[in-house]
């Protein structure tokens, strides 16, 4: 009987070989599983990082343009009666009293005052919001790129853009460096005039009286901000790869069977939603809006002019021939000034186009982000 030792040692071989290459498979295969599955967590991460990131940007830029527009508000426009004006077209002493109001009476026979430090400090502080919006634009462009560098795997790399111009992969026009370009935002280029006020007092009849004029000052080119014409494309899309890398132990048998691990690419989206509103003025303008509060702390002012108005009426009126006539056009006046105050201090908190109808609209719902479908 012939001797049969090992005639099964050449089939153990081929079993073990083919075992060895199904379990290299498996492992090759779950880690290509699990970098998928990084890949992914780390774009999703990534894009609603930004998004929120987005959000709280935008939440802070419209309260700033809120408190611009506000005190720009409380400006007056002082033609003989200072009128509440409500646009940046005129802005000069603020009519509430304080440091910005250049509503100042020497009392003094004849005299003439001019000011505008009121408004110069308004200028500086408005300007100042100004910075703080541009340093806090500046700001969110620096975060998210530590959010896209903050990856820990060097072979995973992230890759955020607006969806706009992840469309059809067209990067025409769109400057990476440019955060209004990323929210959707522009500045108001209508801009802001700032005026003095001459101050004029004469003492007439044992009677004091205070007249303001109006001079043009200085300009500002822009003032808060409003919606561009991709506003309203609040989405974020991100492509993450993953590519091995060649001193990578991955794939197992790559040097004997010469393969390589596939790229991986992976996707993700975050948008941007206000429930309430968009915070911002739909198009570029001049009027600044009026809030509750501001149009309460203006009333004494405005009933200061009136009775001023009255005064004035009452003397001219004992002036001998003229003095009914001129009476009458004083008491035209008087109307004209009480109806145009009273039309605008109603129709101002109305106004939908105005930052701070925008924003007290949109306040209570406030910009938030969510994952989206791609």
């Amino acid at each position: 009987m012939k001797n049969r030792k090992g005639q099964v040692l050449p089939y153990m071989l081929v079993m073990s070989l083919i075992l060895i290459l199904s379990w290299a498979m498996l492992i090759n295969i779950a880690k290509l599983l699990r970098d998928k599955m990084i890949l992914q967590n780390y774009v999703d991460n990534t894009v609603i990082s930004i998004a929120n990131l987005q959000a709280r940007t935008l939440n802070i830029l419209g309260t700033t343009n809120n408190l611009m527009a506000t005190i720009l508000s409380t400006a007056s426009y002082p033609a003989i009666a200072m009128f509440p004006n409500f646009s940046t077209d005129k802005i000069a002493g603020s009519m509430i009293p304080g440091p910005f109001s250049d509503y100042y009476c020497p009392k003094a026979g004849f005299a003439v005052n001019e000011k505008y430090s009121g408004v110069l400090k308004m200028k500086k502080l408005v300007n100042s919001i100004q910075q703080f919006q541009d340093i806090l634009l500046k700001n969110y462009m620096v975060q998210s790129v530590m959010l896209l560098n903050k990856i820990p795997d060097k072979n995973f790399k992230v890759f955020v853009v607006p969806s706009r111009y992840a469309k059809g992969i067209n990067f025409a026009g769109f400057n990476i460096v440019d955060p209004q370009v990323w929210l959707g935002i522009k500045r108001n280029y209508k801009g802001i005039t700032y005026y003095k006020t001459d101050n004029f007092c004469i003492d007439f009849k044992a009677k004091h009286y205070h007249i303001v004029l109006p001079r043009q000052y200085m300009k500002d080119k822009v003032s808060w901000y409003v919606q561009d014409k991709d506003f309203y494309d609040k989405k974020l899309v991100a492509v993450g790869v993953k590519v091995t890398e060649k001193d990578d132990f991955y794939p197992l048998f790559k040097n004997i069977f010469d393969i390589n691990m596939p790229i991986l690419y992976c996707f993700g989206a975050a948008g941007l939603y206000n429930v309430k509103g968009e915070m911002f003025p739909e198009k570029e303008d001049t009027s600044t809006g009026l809030s509750s509060i501001v149009a309460t702390l203006m009333s004494p002012m405005i009933a200061q002019q009136l009775f001023v108005f009255y005064n004035i009426i009452e003397d001219v009126n004992a002036v001998p021939a003229i003095g009914q006539i001129c009476s009458i056009i004083g008491v035209a006046y008087a109307v004209y000034y009480a109806e145009e105050t009273a039309r605008k201090m109603i129709s101002e908190p109305l106004n939908k186009e105005t930052p701070i109808y925008k924003y007290n609209e949109a306040e209570l719902g406030g910009w938030d982000a969510h994952l989206v479908p791609l």
